[in-house]
């Protein structure tokens, strides 16, 4: 599931069962950042209350909210537009060029769903996998520091990784009012990426020597079928994450960051912390999969990390930055990046960020 911004004032999530209560849940979170699915969500809100298509189609996902059914089925239908295959939407979709006008698109999108109800369904069975390369600013925001603080060339693994896009960070450009930081030259660059006084200099060398993923069910991104896939989760009037996205897969095709398909993510990460080698800084990194990982295997990869963090020596140290959503102190939802480096088992918080990584917050204390 997306959740809100730190801006967006929600209800907790709504237990399993409840659809409509989740579908109204994800509008909100769409906030003012895309209206056209605002709109859609909530209209299929009333549409399962009134047991129309949108109730038979995500019936399967009643009892697993977290599987993000409102996206599923919005992704299934912005596939089908990518792909030419719904004519009478793409007047309406401004990812191929239509107007985006909300109370217009709900009528077509309904007509849809009940005609091609069959086809929906399979498009909805694949994961939901944004892999959004906005969170780049948050991972850069980190190696920066880290860079800083250790001058090591860094290996970065990351689990949860999806196609690998956010293992490229190194390879992006960040435009600040003074300059564009990372690579100048990429086709990706983030404006404006980091809010607040940085604790390093955004000029630090960053030097990434070896970048790994992990994934259940990872995405090649040269593969066309696993890039329109990705495509299709971006939300269809947010056109400028659409191009960002395509733009990183000229990246990858130029920086290989071979991503593994694993059932295990401790197990392969204990192996991947085993060939650490002198003189490198190795750091896991992930970014929104806590809440699809099982408990018992989440605590699992936190006590692995911990084990190795306090055995690590100063000439092979090791980090960890997550960025995952939580709740601040005073009860607010927020999503968060926190910095562990070892071997003194230091941890921070590094800033925090929109569910999409933009802008990233620097924190004071960082």
């Amino acid at each position: 599931m997306t959740a809100p911004s730190p801006s967006v004032d929600l209800p907790p999530f709504p237990p399993n069962g409840d659809l409509p209560a989740s579908l109204r849940w994800q509008a909100a979170a769409c906030g003012d950042r895309s209206p056209l699915y605002r709109a859609l969500l909530e209209h299929a809100a009333v549409d399962v209350e009134e047991g129309g298509p949108v109730a038979a189609l995500l019936a399967p996902y009643a009892d697993r909210l977290t599987a993000s059914p409102g996206l599923r089925l919005l992704g299934a239908v912005h596939r089908l537009v990518l792909d030419g295959a719904l004519p009478e939407l793409a007047p309406l979709y401004p990812s191929v060029g239509g107007a985006g006008a909300p109370e217009q698109t709900w009528p077509v999108v309904r007509s849809v769903l009940a005609e091609r109800t069959g086809e929906i369904a399979t498009a909805m069975e694949a994961s939901v996998q944004t892999n959004e390369t906005g969170r780049a600013a948050v991972l850069y925001a980190g190696l920066l520091t880290l860079a800083h603080r250790t001058g090591l060339p860094i290996r970065l693994l990351e689990i949860g990784a999806s196609a690998g896009l956010n293992l490229r960070a190194d390879r992006y450009g960040y435009r600040t009012s003074t300059g564009v930081f990372g690579d100048p030259d990429s086709p990706v660059v983030l404006d404006q990426p980091w809010e607040g006084e940085p604790p390093v200099p955004l000029g630090a060398r960053v030097r990434v020597v070896e970048r790994r993923g992990c994934d259940p069910a990872p995405l090649d991104p040269a593969s066309p079928a696993d890039r329109r896939h990705l495509e299709s989760l971006v939300w269809a009037d947010q056109v400028d994450r659409l191009a960002r996205l395509r733009s990183a897969f000229v990246v990858a095709e130029r920086v290989p960051a071979p991503v593994e398909r694993v059932s295990d993510t401790a197990a392969w990460l204990a192996d991947r912390l085993s060939e650490t080698s002198s003189g490198t800084l190795t750091v896991v990194w992930h970014s929104v999969v806590k809440g699809y990982v099982d408990p018992d295997a989440w605590e699992a990869i936190g006590s692995l990390l911990a084990d190795v963090g306090e055995h690590a020596g100063g000439d092979a140290p090791l980090a960890r930055l997550g960025f995952e959503p939580e709740t601040d102190e005073h009860g607010r939802p927020r999503f968060a990046a926190w910095l562990t480096l070892w071997p003194h088992g230091e941890r921070r918080l590094l800033g925090t960020a929109d569910a999409h990584g933009l802008p990233f917050r620097w924190s004071r204390s960082a």
